[in-house]
């Protein structure tokens, strides 16, 4: 399996979601945003990074990885068809579960850190947390004030689990 991430925010993306966040309070840009305030906008979750987008190449995903990631209904998935008429590498009716797809996933900053809460706790699918993980260590890259946003959802909320059953019973480390 590759990840490749094909696309993230750059500096004039960050520009146009500064001018978003203060076209709301009555304000014009004089300044570019500082890391800090980017920090800050993205910690509070709020509505001008839907600005940014993502776009992720997933290539020879387990076809059950891409169902587990494909649920994530503010993200677009595009997904390879396994139709027997769209593809003659296997049928189908009796593909295995960790048959092969490419997927190109597209999202906007909000949605990545809402898929990075639930995909990289511990009650995920540990094939599917890795995947995210590695997505998210690409953007984070790129993009380093991503990276206190791209963690579990107990991580967010200071060690607190409030998946059902229990959650996963792991103490975090505050």
């Amino acid at each position: 399996m590759k990840i490749t991430l094909l696309r993230h925010p750059n500096a004039d993306d960050w520009k146009e979601v500064h001018r978003r966040a203060l076209v709301t309070i009555g304000k014009k840009p004089i300044n570019t945003p500082t890391d800090k305030w980017k920090r800050e906008i993205l910690r509070a979750r709020h509505s001008p990074i839907r600005y940014m987008q993502f776009s992720f190449l997933l290539e020879d995903l387990p076809s059950y990885i891409s169902v587990h990631l494909v649920r994530h209904i503010h993200a677009q998935p595009y997904v390879k068809s396994q139709r027997n008429d769209r593809q003659h590498d296997y049928d189908r009716t009796k593909a295995p579960q960790n048959a092969p797809v490419n997927m190109i996933w597209d999202m906007n900053a909000e949605e990545l850190i809402t898929i990075a809460n639930k995909r990289l706790c511990n009650m995920a699918d540990p094939a599917t947390q890795a995947v995210v993980r590695e997505m998210c260590d690409l953007v984070i890259k790129e993009n380093p004030e991503f990276a206190s946003e791209l963690a579990p959802m107990c991580v967010r909320n200071g060690g607190v689990c409030y998946e059902f059953n229990g959650g996963c019973k792991k103490l975090v480390d505050k």
